[in-house]
């Protein structure tokens, strides 16, 4: 167990993810905690006077996104940055003055300060709906760009080890994507909504997600460990806390549940709980007490504050005295027994099986024969509209059941058994993975006799193709489709056809086929439609990945690039019927934006009408006409019913702008990730100019052609 440093008791609620630390005046931490009914307040321990330590400021709105950073490089203090549902706030708590505040349609979920690779100045980035904004000291828009959905946490880190730091952003679609610039380097899915992200050290970061799961990336997409418990994680963050001189993983619980965990290992270093239970908010690193050493901050959900110092000398003289040391020898000789154990009752088993055989010079009903083996293919039904793993003994042993582990494939879990009734040697279990993604499936078959009470366990791997949901057509039976995006890959025919081989688990490439051209036809499991990979020699290899589906046109192309190694590439998309979805949301942008401005004047005029009712009802009080200040007060109980039903219709408004704008961003998304390197980047930039200008004919022509 820890024990604090310090504890608090701020006596006010402290919302979740929303806690910071800054140097407010340029010297001294001030812990930065949004609390109920739209307020945020400052506790400064280094004040004098305990009436000056607790501050408040109003904010009158649901505050969303917290944080604290150096945003003007001229000042030598830090600012304070407020998200609300569409605004953001940058103020100046020492001069008590606002720096600006910003109107941000895209919405607020989370803030981040500072300068990543590609950026000289700090900015202060804000993720929303779809997207990401960069804004300067001064409040102008430096940078913005687009992600696969609603972003829901950010962090920096250095996770390509290049010196400069990269902007991690998790989201709402399972992805952790690595922002250089406005260029995406990396993605990786995961099983859940992310929750949080944290640097630990160089390029290493931690995550978390909605489903209870904390776990270490050594590099994207190179996990090294990962945990679940049943509880939710609230927030994580990175530190040294035993004083081994390496971070670790310190995550806070949703049931007051404060642990450290090795970020190498995953294993628990320590742990502690907030008084009642209460929810951990947040944790924080900061020389709270200012005497230069760092406490890790933890807060919980009812106001509890408490600091805990690295371990330090304390830690190693219980190592020395075999505090430690004993604990975990206790623990590695209790994991060695129980396994001895399993070693054991499984020797006697095969003692017992091996007397019966020598007794009766046959092999007993239980046993399986020595050379049975489990075969494992993947066949594909358009009937189900799914895959069934196949499993298939070379004997007459039975398949009695079957256990598949794999991330990202099972919906509300990582697993899938089945138990067939009336066993035999062939066991199908069926995939309906919801996204393309390439999974590594572990298997254990049970196989045994019929009337066997013994089984034998085969651990068998199989790896499912990223597109294993697209089964092989006849090209001539079909007319490919009409819409798809045309690509430029010269002499790359043979690459192709082999990429295809492998993704798209169809047969391997005979050397029969021509040498610069590439035709396959495909329909997908899921909805039927259809899918056609074609190439010619026109300019030294035209490549087409023709469907209806932007987004899978996208994905195939992202993963064909990726296996190529293209670094840069252009493209020409025709996609009239997305596009024409498109212009229809564009009209209900422009229709929700005009109901906005018309609602919003007309609130506006009826709160200065009630301002009027109050000061006459008031007058009317002072100079006793009760009569009078009941009809103003009447009048006033009526107005303000119909306020509220005008609030209530703005509410809905922008409930379906916000909605709108999702599907504005994630079209420029799709239409970007058509091309690689720098020619996503323009493409994002310019229908970002071409939306703010309202020149809807040039977005539709960059998002066709690439070009303005």
């Amino acid at each position: 167990m820890l024990i604090p440093a310090f504890n608090l008791d701020l006596n006010n609620p402290i919302l979740r993810g929303l806690a910071t630390v800054g140097k407010l005046d340029g010297k001294h931490p001030s812990l930065t905690c949004a609390t109920s009914a739209g307020k945020i307040f400052f506790h400064s321990p280094h004040e004098k006077d305990p009436k000056d330590q607790l501050r408040f400021l109003n904010i009158n709105r649901r505050i969303s996104a917290i944080a604290c950073g150096k945003l003007n490089p001229k000042l030598d203090r830090e600012l304070l940055l407020v998200g609300a549902q569409t605004t953001l706030l940058a103020y100046d708590v020492l001069e008590n003055s606002d720096l600006f505040f910003k109107d941000a349609p895209d919405g607020v979920n989370a803030i981040v300060v500072g300068a990543f690779a590609g950026l000289e100045t700090p900015l202060a980035l804000v993720g929303g709906n779809c997207s990401i904004q960069g804004f300067d000291s001064t409040g102008n828009e430096a940078f913005w760009t687009v992600t696969g959905d609603n972003v829901s946490t950010m962090a920096f880190c250095d996770v390509d080890e290049d010196g400069e730091l990269e902007l991690l952003v998790g989201s709402d679609d399972f992805e952790i994507r690595v922002f250089r610039n406005e260029e995406v380097t990396s993605e990786t899915t995961e099983t859940d909504r992310i929750v949080a992200l944290t640097p630990i050290r160089n390029h290493t970061f931690g995550y978390a997600l909605a489903n209870g799961t904390v776990g270490v990336y050594s590099a994207p997409g190179q996990r090294r460990w990962r945990v679940k418990a049943k509880h939710e994680v609230t927030c994580i963050t990175g530190y040294d806390l035993d004083g081994d001189g390496q971070p670790e993983l310190i995550s806070g619980w949703s049931n007051g549940k404060f642990e450290v965990r090795s970020d190498t290992t995953g294993e628990v270093i320590f742990k502690d709980y907030m008084r009642d239970g209460h929810s951990v908010s947040g944790i924080l690193r900061a020389d709270y007490r200012g005497d230069g050493r760092t406490e890790v901050i933890v807060c919980s959900a009812e106001g509890e504050v408490r600091g805990y110092l690295p371990a330090g000398e304390e830690l190693a003289a219980m190592v020395n005295q075999g505090g430690m040391a004993d604990k975990l020898e206790d623990e590695t000789l209790q994991e060695l027994n129980q396994r001895k154990q399993e070693l054991l009752f499984e020797l006697r088993q095969y003692e017992q099986q091996g007397s019966k055989s020598a007794d009766s010079g046959e092999r007993p009903a239980g046993m399986v024969a020595k050379d049975t083996r489990i075969a494992v293919r993947l066949v594909p039904s358009t009937t189900d509209s799914c895959l069934y793993l196949t499993l298939e003994s070379n004997n007459d042993a039975l398949i009695k059941a079957a256990v598949v582990f794999a991330d990202r494939l099972f919906e509300g879990g990582e697993s899938e058994a089945v138990h067939e009734r009336s066993p035999s040697a062939e066991l199908r279990v069926p995939l309906r993975p919801g996204k393309d993604v390439s999974a590594e499936l572990a298997i254990k078959a049970l196989v045994g006799g019929r009337a066997s009470n013994v089984l034998h366990v085969f651990e068998l791997s199989y790896q499912l193709p990223k597109f294993a949901m697209y089964v092989m057509v006849d090209s001539s039976t079909a007319a490919p489709p009409r819409a798809g995006v045309t690509c430029v890959l010269p002499g790359a025919a043979k690459k192709v056809r082999l990429w295809i081989a492998s993704t798209f688990n169809t047969r391997s490439p005979t050397g029969n086929e021509p040498e610069h051209t590439v035709e396959y036809a495909f329909q997908s499991l899921r909805d039927g439609r259809p899918l056609w990979l074609k190439m010619t020699a026109e300019a030294g290899g035209t490549m087409q990945v023709l469907t209806e589906d932007i987004e899978l046109a996208g994905e195939v192309l992202t993963d064909l690039c990726s296996a190529l190694q293209v670094v840069e590439l252009e493209s020409h998309a025709e996609f009239p019927q997305e596009m024409e979805v498109f212009r229809a949301v564009l009209l209900r942008v422009d229709e929700y934006n005009a109901t906005r401005l018309k609602l919003t004047a007309e609130m506006a005029d009826q709160s200065n009408i009630a301002k009027t009712l109050v000061i006459r009802a008031e007058d009317a009080r002072i100079l006793g006409d009760i009569k009078a200040m009941r009809a103003a007060y009447a009048e006033l109980y009526t107005l303000n019913a119909e306020l509220m039903g005008e609030y209530s219709k703005r509410a809905n408004n922008h409930e379906q702008l916000l909605a709108a704008l999702k599907d504005v961003n994630h079209m420029i998304q799709k239409t970007a990730r058509l091309r690689v390197g720098s020619a996503k980047a323009r493409i994002v930039s310019a229908c970002r100019a071409a939306i703010k200008a309202n020149n809807i004919h040039s977005l539709f022509q960059i998002m066709k052609s690439g070009h303005p």
